[in-house]
C-alpha cells in the first residue's frame, strides 16, 4: 500500500502555497530530521512529502507502508538487498527505511503508529 510521495524542493515557503493551490490539501505536519525539514501535506487518500534540499532538486521517492520495518529489513536481506540508508526513528514514532533502486530511486518501506 502506497503511503506518500516524496518530493525534494529547495525552498519549502515557496513550495507549499503551490501545492496547497493545486491539490486539497486538509492537514499539515511539519518535522525535523538530519538537520533538514519535512513538510507532509496531507488530503483525502494520500500525502504529499516536501523535503527541503538547498543544495539541489533530487527528485522524488516512493514509500510504501509495512507493519513492521525490521521485518521488512529480514525478508529483503534474505533476497540479497541492504538498505542505503537507515533504519531510522523519527520524532513522532515512525520508523523508515530506505533502499535505492536499479536507477538510484529511493524506494523507502514505513512503520507508522
Amino acid at each position: 500500500m502506497l503511503h506518500h510521495i516524496g518530493i525534494y524542493v529547495t525552498n519549502i515557503e515557496k513550495s507549499v502555497p503551490f501545492y496547497e493551490t493545486i491539490l486539497p490539501i486538509k492537514e499539515k505536519e511539519e518535522l525535523k530530521w538530519e538537520g533538514g525539514e519535512l513538510l507532509f501535506l496531507k488530503g483525502e487518500g494520500f500525502q504529499l512529502e516536501l523535503i527541503t534540499s538547498p543544495d539541489t532538486v533530487k527528485g522524488t521517492h516512493v514509500a510504501f507502508s509495512t507493519h513492521s520495518v525490521t521485518s521488512k529489513i529480514k525478508e529483503l536481506t534474505k533476497l540479497g538487498l541492504s538498505p542505503s540508508q537507515g533504519p531510522y526513528e523519527l520524532q513522532n514514532g515512525w520508523k523508515t527505511v530506505f533502499y535505492e533502486g536499479p536507477d538510484g530511486e529511493e524506494i523507502e518501506f514505513i512503520e507508522t503508529l
